[in-house]
């Protein structure tokens, strides 16, 4: 009996969350999210998102976290055989919509503290070290540095690639393929030591 209540309530939870993204792609981050729709979408009555989630704050935080484990996978996905910087353009080459970024940047608009910028952040240093041990990074870099780097270009790039693209009169799949090269140079130049900073000229 519990474990069917349980599933029930795992049931209606994914429900909701579903019907929370799916009204977000539909109308947009900043459109609001109408809990109405939500439970309608669900349906469900709206007594159950605040039963299950308490507010729409964590309804939107919980929707990220599920989104973002649902991709998280392919971005990280098992380092044998692929070269470092494939790696690091998987998620500028991912044709999935991602919209982790958006999700984040809502929350952090309605002025909540707790958004986490960069989830799985200690995976993703261990990861870089991993890269150093095998040469593909210098080990004088600053890896903390550089994992915020990859991240804050991830997540700009994600949030502004069509307009970008709209800006420059590109197509966004060119463009694509023009920043990854950019960021190829950039990762390559990884391998070797940074340049030291210039003295100063007094």
């Amino acid at each position: 009996m519990a474990t069917k209540k349980k599933q029930g309530r795992a049931e209606t939870e994914r429900r909701l969350i579903d019907a929370a993204l799916g009204l977000i792609r539909r109308n947009g981050v900043l459109a609001g999210l109408n809990l109405r729709e939500v439970a309608d979408g669900a349906g469900v009555n709206r007594g159950n998102i605040y039963h299950y989630f308490g507010s729409r704050r964590e309804l939107l935080r919980t929707a990220i976290s599920r989104r973002f484990e649902a991709v998280v996978d392919y971005l990280v996905a098992d380092r044998k055989g692929v070269p470092f910087v494939e790696r690091r353009l998987r998620p500028f080459r991912s044709t999935k919509r991602i919209q982790d970024t958006q999700l984040r940047a809502l929350l952090v608009i309605d002025g909540d503290e707790t958004v986490d910028p960069m989830p799985r952040y200690e995976a993703a240093l261990s990861s870089l070290r991993q890269d150093v041990i095998d040469g593909d990074i210098d080990r004088a870099h600053d890896l903390e540095a550089l994992q915020v780097a990859l991240s804050a270009l991830f997540r700009g790039y994600r949030l502004f690639r069509e307009p970008y693209a709209k800006r420059i009169g590109a197509d966004p799949k060119d463009l694509d393929d023009r920043v990854t090269g950019i960021i190829r140079t950039w990762l390559e130049a990884m391998a070797e030591p940074p340049a030291s900073a210039p003295e100063s000229s007094q």
